[in-house]
Formats: C-alpha cells, sequence, structure tokens
C-alpha cells in the first residue's frame, strides 16, 4: 500500500504546525439539556424529532498514542474549550456545502483510578454533535448508526511540542529526533514521543475513510522552516520499519480507547 496515495487529499489541506489525529464516535441521546444546548447555535429553535446527535472521542492524554503524538491535559483543556461550535465535515475539504454537523458541547471525562507515567490522571476529551435531520442526509445518519461512517479525524494546532528525547519545543525549534525511534540516553533507552502541550487553535471535525498523520516519519511541520530528514544506508531498514508500523497506526483504533 502507498500511503502517500492515501495521504493526498489530506495533504492538500493541511496547514503549518497543524495536527490530524483519529477519534471515535458513539451514540448521543437527545434530551431536553441537549437540546438547550443545540439552540444556542440555531437561529429558528430545533425539537427533538429535528436533530440527529452523537459524541466524539475526541482524544486522551496517555502517553501510548499511536502517533506518537500524546495531549497532555494542558491540550486538552484548552481543546475543551476552542471546539464548542466548530464544524463537521467529510474528508477535511472546507467548504460550506461540505459541513454535515456542529460541535455543540465537550467535556473532560477522568479515570481517577488511572494516574499516568506523566504525573496526570488519564482524561479523554467528548464532544457533542448534532446536524439536522434532513431528506439529503437520511443516508448518513443510518450509515452513522450502523457503524459504516466511524472513522473521524480531528484538526488543531497546538501551543508546544515537547520532545521527550531533548525536551526542546518543535513548535519553535526542530530537533533531530523522530517518532516512535528509540534512542539511547542518559536514564537507558527511550522512545521519541512529541508532547502536544496547549492548543492555539481548533479547527473541524471530519469524517475520513483513513484517519491519518500527514508527517508521519518523513517531514516535521510543527512551525518554521520545514525540516527533512536526511538518509542513512546503515539504518534504511529500521527507517522503513518505522515508517511501516507509523502506518498502521492510522488504519487501527484501540476498542479501549472508544469507551466512556
Amino acid at each position: 500500500m502507498d500511503g502517500k496515495d492515501n495521504r493526498e487529499d489530506t495533504d492538500k489541506i493541511v496547514e503549518e504546525g497543524v495536527i490530524c489525529k483519529a477519534v471515535g464516535v458513539e451514540n448521543q441521546e437527545v434530551t431536553e439539556e441537549e437540546l438547550r444546548k443545540i439552540n444556542k447555535f440555531t437561529l429558528t429553535p430545533l425539537k427533538a424529532e429535528e436533530v440527529f446527535t452523537f459524541k466524539l472521542i475526541m482524544g486522551d492524554n496517555g502517553l501510548d498514542d499511536r502517533n506518537y503524538e500524546p495531549f497532555n491535559l494542558n491540550a486538552l483543556k484548552d481543546l475543551k474549550k476552542l471546539y464548542i461550535g466548530k464544524t463537521m465535515i467529510k474528508d477535511h475539504r472546507r467548504t460550506a456545502d461540505n459541513q454535515i454537523a456542529r460541535v455543540y458541547d465537550t467535556e473532560l471525562v477522568q479515570d481517577s483510578s488511572k494516574t499516568l507515567k506523566s504525573g496526570e490522571i488519564y482524561t479523554k476529551l467528548i464532544a457533542k454533535c448534532y446536524m439536522v435531520k434532513t431528506e439529503k442526509n437520511t443516508d448518513l445518519i443510518s450509515e452513522i448508526k450502523a457503524g459504516i461512517k466511524k472513522e473521524v479525524s480531528t484538526s488543531c494546532k497546538p501551543k508546544h511540542a515537547y520532545c521527550s528525547i531533548c525536551g526542546l519545543d518543535n513548535m519553535k525549534n526542530y530537533c533531530s529526533h523522530w517518532w516512535g525511534k528509540e534512542y539511547e540516553t542518559a536514564e537507558g533507552k527511550k522512545i521519541c514521543y512529541f508532547t502536544l502541550d496547549g492548543a492555539k487553535e481548533a479547527y473541524e471535525v471530519s469524517f475520513v475513510a483513513v484517519p491519518a498523520q500527514p508527517r508521519a516519519g518523513t517531514t516535521k511541520n510543527y512551525g518554521g522552516k520545514e525540516f527533512k530528514k536526511e538518509k542513512n544506508k546503515n539504518n534504511e531498514e529500521a527507517e522503513i520499519d518505522l515508517k511501516i508500523k507509523n502506518l498502521a497506526s492510522f488504519l487501527f483504533t484501540e476498542k479501549e480507547k472508544l469507551e466512556v
């Protein structure tokens, strides 16, 4: 499978410093309280029978992120505020006619029994979305209910991206370390990941066929000048293995991360 071809449409809209991450979809019932929140975004009040709602598990602060770019609690708190009112589209194509739903509420769900290596309590960011029931989107709603349309990707820009190996903020200056690669450090061998600390902006949520992270293992694009990795014949085999692992992370989602 050629990863470049699969990412073609996403690459076209990716902006400097923007992170795309996979999320999950769950059922959401329409209550009077939910309807009250939804109607804050409407010009004419909607009735419960006129809307379809669902929840998105937008992300968590677990360090075992498959893209090696975990959010920390600061990022989740920022995104909780930033995603309210944001639109949902398809295939990250940002056109008015491609809007299908809107985020009307968000919440952080914590598991106090689970403390991470970072010292933070395990936390998930949940977003609630609504769409108006119309003849045009009847099939889409049926596909969401049936679990056909369930692969979703978020788009946001972090404030900082700290390297787990050297601690450098790659939103300001690029270091020489790469996602998922193992390095020798003073504390022993460590896997490289970039902690996304805080968030500047949340752009949109999108249904996609294959959730993707366009920069995986090839080019750093958090901010500033593009940094391309130099080829080394001695570790070419290891680099191929790393790219395959990164590509696999876009094709599968851990079931336990989708449970609230």
